[in-house]
Formats: structure tokens, sequence, C-alpha cells
């Protein structure tokens, strides 16, 4: 089906989750004509979208692979050369979304923790991002406040930030004046696929027919009845975190080691994340695991030891068995996946997003389509 052809027919379209995942493209294509409804199961979303400190870092999260950046090292470059201009679409529409285009800053305390710094450079550069080691000299140049203590940083100058809560507000506003709609409290218990037929039953009674269907509903995205493909495809991950309220302290790059980031907000907020507890889904807090997380920044900006903790959350990540987030049509004509981008969902989402829409519109994907297929599911 061409994309004129799509939309000509004025297609009905169920997706299931209301985070980035599910808001993101259900506004592309409401915007392209498709008659758009969003299902969340919640009062409102508090998903991995909400949980998550928004650093928009391919390259910190590079240097892993042995021989050269891997490709989804790569879509994560292609989809923040995205976010600037989506930045500055939201603030158009009058929503602030504490978008920090200030840079990243790895920070070492021990040699080991240089050579790996030296490696996420070189990855970082294969890439095409800014990158440079610095001295301790230079690092405190461009952060005063960071440990005298480090033996040296890398600067990832082309590397951001945004509020992702901020974000789901205005994807939320501008789907609403693109005529999309978004049901909070419905929980999708199970999908019936008939011929070319989808319907979604909720729990609360509710039936919804639909043309194309996308699951977007994070690590719960392979407990819905009636779709098998994903039953063994996700894992959950949790992550703790908490906010400090931190005005006084002189912070702009997003900070972080191999234990902990430090992401300021635009208010004088500061994000503190997070831990990794594969298997749990709870959302519970732990008052010594907070108290870890805020001492593990003050090693990096010991300033932050006196910043008072204004919150504490947990978040679960959806976390594919491979590493990959899952993106594209499934096995029944109509169905599709997006869900799975683990603790890259935030810089992932715009191009995820549009990667997703491009499928579903019947429009080349390019050289990232046939990268994160459901398919590679069905031996699970």
């Amino acid at each position: 089906m061409t994309a004129s052809q799509f939309q000509s027919v004025n297609q009905r379209v169920i997706i299931i989750g209301a985070g980035l995942m599910g808001l993101w493209p259900a506004l592309l294509l409401a915007e392209r004509g498709c008659a758009v409804t969003v299902l969340e199961a919640g009062a409102m979303a508090r998903g991995a979208s909400w949980a998550a400190a928004g650093m928009l870092a391919p390259g910190s999260e590079a240097g892993e692979a042995e021989q050269g950046p891997p490709l989804l090292d790569e879509f994560g470059v292609h989809s923040l050369g995205m976010w600037a201009d989506w930045a500055a679409r939201f603030t158009g529409a009058g929503h602030q979304i504490s978008w920090r285009p200030k840079g990243g800053l790895l920070v070492a305390f021990d040699e080991t923790s240089m050579a790996q710094l030296n490696k996420t450079e070189n990855a970082a550069r294969q890439l095409g991002l800014a990158s440079e080691v610095l001295d301790p000299a230079q690092a405190r140049l461009c952060e005063p406040g960071l440990d005298t203590r480090i033996l040296g940083a890398l600067k990832i100058a082309d590397e951001a930030s945004v509020d992702p809560r901020c974000v789901l507000l205005a994807l939320q506003d501008l789907l609403d004046q693109a005529g999309g709609k978004i049901h909070y409290n419905f929980s999708v218990q199970g999908i019936e696929t008939k011929g070319e037929a989808l319907r979604v039953a909720c729990a609360n009674g509710a039936v919804f027919d639909a043309d194309q269907l996308v699951i977007a509903a994070g690590f719960a995205a392979g407990n819905i009845d009636g779709i098998s493909e994903l039953n063994n495809a996700i894992q959950p991950v949790k992550g703790q975190m908490l906010s400090l309220s931190a005005a006084s302290v002189p912070l702009g790059a997003v900070m972080r080691n191999h234990q902990t980031y430090i992401v300021p907000r635009n208010d004088g907020t500061v994000i503190i994340g997070a831990t990794s507890e594969p298997g749990l889904s709870d959302t519970k807090t732990q008052a010594e695991v907070i108290t870890a997380q805020h001492q593990k920044a003050a090693h990096i900006v010991p300033a932050l030891a006196q910043a008072q903790c204004t919150d504490r959350w947990a978040g679960i990540r959806p976390h594919s068995v491979d590493g990959l987030p899952i993106i594209g049509p499934m096995r029944h004509s109509g169905l599709f996946a997006h869900c799975g981008h683990h603790r890259n969902g935030v810089l992932l989402a715009p191009a995820s997003a549009q990667l997703l829409c491009d499928m579903m519109l019947g429009q080349d994907g390019g050289r990232f389509a046939g990268a994160f297929l459901p398919e590679r599911f069905l031996s699970c």
C-alpha cells in the first residue's frame, strides 16, 4: 500500500502504550491523516519514558564493540541529529523540554577508566561525533565543580539532554491538535487476529477494531494475550533514580562515569541515576540504594553532597534479549512492534518513530529498515 492509498482510506490505527514509543509515531501518523487512538493502561503514562533521565548520548554509550561502531550506535547518532529540530518544534508550540545541547563529559578516576575513555573516544570519532580527551585542568575548566582527584575526562560536544516528562506533555498536546485520541485506564487484555481484522479487548470491557495496530507497551509488550512473537523477547530491567535541588551548583554538560550519571535541568534540578537490576519489574525504591546513588554523584561533583533530594523513583527499562530495539511488522498483516529500546529510548525515539511510520505507510525506511525487525524472534 502506498502512502497516498494509506491516507485516502483513513486507516484506523490503535497504539498500545502512551510513552514516547507510542505517542511519537501516533503524532506522525495522525498528521498523515490516520485515525489514531492510543490506549494507556494507567491513569497517566508512568513507564520507562516518564522515569528516564533524558540523556541523548550515543557517543558515551559507544566503545563496547571490538570492531567499529555497531548499527545501533549509528542509529543513535542518526536520531540525535533529529532532536534539535524537534526541540525547536516543541518550543515553538509553547513547551519547554529542558533542551540542553551542552555536550557530555565522561570522567575517570583510575587508569582502567582512562583506558576505557580512550576506547570510547575512538568509537565516538568513528561515529562522526566531536570528541576530545581532556587532562584534569582542561576538564575542570569545562566543569569547575568536578572533583580534583580525576585523572582525565572525555568531552563529546555533540551530545545533549532533555526532560522526557516535558516531551511527553508536548507530544500529548500536539497529538490532540492533530486529531489523535488518548484513552487512559484502558489496559489491553488481548488481541484477536482473524483474517485481515484486528480487534483489541480491554480489561474494562471496551473493544476497538483497527486496520493497523502498534505494540508500544514497554516491558509489558510480551505479556499481551494473542501475540506470541514477543513473549520471550523482552525482559524488565529496573532502575532506581533521584532528583536533587542544585541551582547553586554550576553544571553544564551531562557528566558520568562507569557508576552513575548526572543530568542537569534548566530549572536547577539535577537527575541522578541509575541502578540496573535485571529481572525486576517493581517500582519501589530503597533508601540505601538512593543514598548510594547520591554519594556516587557527589564523588564526581562534591558540591552535590549538600544538595537536597527532592524526589526518588524507579522505572522499568524494556530490554530485548539481543539488546536491539524491536521495530517493524509482525507476522499478522497490520500488526507492528515498537518496543525493546532499553536505556536508549529517549535518544532513539524520533528516528525510531519515523522508521516505524515509514514501514506502516509503505515507504522506504532507508538503511535501518531491516535492522530491528521482530522476525528475528520467531524461533524464541
